[in-house]
């Protein structure tokens, strides 16, 4: 009886060190293939288990922070922001204090979700200021997918009779901002495939109008809580609608003559709609001054250049980005040989029989304009375009339910979220750090495809973008990836920031504060740019 006590006893210890090793080896399976490479799901995660993971576009990283590491980098990180804060303080002789600056912070390892996140305040909803474009350009990705695309449609209203046109030439909205930086503002580069088609079909000869079909896209105006009427020339307030060439802008190339005589000026895009204005002068010697500006009443061109500087460039708003883009366009059907012997007007749901072309931009072009470069008109542009993908209705009413729609799909809470732009450039905008990371981990960690495409549109520490100029040297040079925002009494930078061991972190940083000058670049900057340099320093 003994002996069988035994045996049994031996059986049992068996069967348990079985038990152990396939637990063992069942958890080691997870933790090499749940995203991030190393953690087993959490409790009823069973569908993020199966969506799709970033393998070959982002390689894994190491396994999340040990609480010790953790809780060391938190005290860290809250240090350098009471510091910066003292800082403001004192700068701005007590006008700015820890009472009336919030600062949120949000971090979370990529990969991992909640856990080991690190917040501070980020729960405060505050203004983003051009950090919202982060919002803009994941919930398009969610939504249109990385094959989204802005599509103007040109249809015809009649037969076509020996190249003759006997109708309209009618151009359905596809909100597509037109806009290449490399072209200097000249659109027709980016027109030329639907012209292209055009042609091909023998049409030389259009017998009615040039109608640009608005269809429900709103009627281009500045957005609630923008900034005043006075900067409404400026390239930064360029509005968006159905239509738009060169983001809603005109833009000048200023270039040297001979001294004493004017300067060589062309502007584009080369047909606009206003009368025109130019008037700068060359120079010996002196500084370089030229003023811009676009209204109703026409475009003005003025001032000096020196004769040794180089080309003066510069982009500033039109009065109506639908009317650019039908004079535009107009232009560059006549260079192709094709006559519109009617005139140019706006309708909406225009009759039409067929579709002779149809211009497709991938949104992809547009990311790092609106990520890297931060030009709030594509941003606005792409925010309408996904409202009218998405609800059949191009107004930012509907852009906002969109994005509420992006987040609710990756299961983000849309609580107190304020969106009625797609730049940022208002001051109603209102989101939360802890919101603004929880995005962008997701479009991380959703899909592939897209995670690289919002990656690599978003500046780059001491390289590229709105943060070539900043963190130039030691360790964060390259690793950081991030959107830059700022409008007055707002400072913000969100993004990717990647360790010297490989680990990557989603932050955000929001800071809004009472509007005192110089504060931005004396103390926000460096503080956002220390934050990002003890995140890049973790080690574990």
């Amino acid at each position: 009886m003994a002996e069988r006590k035994q045996s049994s006893r031996k059986s049992s210890y068996l069967r348990l060190a079985l038990i152990f090793a396939l637990n063992a080896a069942a958890v080691f399976a997870l933790w090499r293939i749940w995203p991030g490479g190393t953690s087993a799901p959490s409790a009823g995660s069973v569908q993020a288990a199966s969506a799709p993971r970033v393998v070959e576009e982002l390689p894994q990283g190491p396994p999340p922070l040990a609480p010790q590491a953790r809780h060391k980098l938190e005290r860290d990180l809250r240090a350098i922001v009471s510091e910066w804060v003292e800082r403001a303080r004192k700068e701005s002789k007590n006008k700015v204090h820890q009472g009336n600056a919030a600062v949120a912070l949000h971090v979370r390892e990529v990969g991992w979700g909640a856990v080991g996140e690190i917040a501070l305040g980020s729960d405060r909803l505050l203004r983003p200021a051009s950090n919202l474009k982060l919002i803009t350009t994941a919930a398009a990705l969610v939504l249109l997918g990385p094959d989204g695309a802005f599509r103007t449609r040109f249809d015809v209203g009649g037969p076509i009779v020996l190249g003759v046109l006997h109708g309209n030439l009618v151009v359905r909205a596809g909100a597509d901002p037109l806009f290449d930086s490399a072209t200097n503002g000249d659109i027709e580069p980016l027109l030329a495939p639907a012209l292209d088609q055009i042609v091909a079909g023998g049409l030389h000869l259009i017998s009615g109008d040039l109608v640009l079909d608005e269809l429900t896209y709103q009627v281009p105006a500045a957005a609630p809580a923008w900034p005043d009427a006075g900067q409404h020339w400026a390239e930064y307030c360029a509005l968006a609608g159905g239509f738009s060439a060169n983001r809603g802008c005109l833009s000048v190339v200023v270039s040297p003559g001979a001294v004493g005589g004017p300067a060589r000026v062309a502007l584009f895009p080369r047909e606009h709609g206003l009368a025109v204005n130019l008037g700068v002068r060359t120079e010996a010697k002196g500084k370089l001054d030229v003023q811009c500006s676009a209204k109703a009443s026409g475009v003005l061109v003025r001032g000096s250049i020196p004769a040794a500087n180089e080309a003066f460039v510069a982009s500033f708003s039109h009065p109506d980005p639908v009317e650019l883009f039908g004079h535009a366009l107009g232009g560059a059907l006549a260079r192709r040989g094709i006559v519109v012997q009617g005139r140019l007007r706006r309708e909406r749901n225009a009759p039409a029989q067929a579709t002779i072309a149809q211009l497709e931009t991938p949104i992809e072009r547009m990311l790092a304009p609106i990520n890297a470069d931060s030009t709030n008109a594509a941003a606005d542009q792409l925010f309408l375009a996904t409202a009218f993908a998405v609800t059949g209705q191009g107004t930012r009413a509907a852009g906002a339910q969109a994005t509420e729609l992006a987040l609710k799909r990756l299961g983000i809470s849309t609580e107190g979220l304020v969106q009625v732009d797609g730049s940022g450039l208002s001051r109603a905008n209102q989101v939360t750090a802890r919101q603004v990371v929880a995005l962008v981990e997701k479009v991380l960690t959703q899909d592939g495809r897209s995670a690289r495409m919002f990656l690599d549109s978003l500046a780059i520490a001491g390289e590229r973008g709105t943060l070539d100029d900043r963190m130039t040297t030691g360790p964060a040079r390259g690793r950081v990836r991030a959107k830059t925002g700022f409008i007055a009494g707002t400072s913000a930078l969100s993004g990717v920031a990647e360790t010297v061991e490989g680990r990557r972190f989603a932050f955000s940083i929001l800071v809004n504060y009472p509007d005192v000058g110089g504060l931005n670049s004396s103390v926000w900057k460096p503080m956002q740019d220390a934050l990002c340099e003890r995140l890049v320093e973790t080690r574990q």
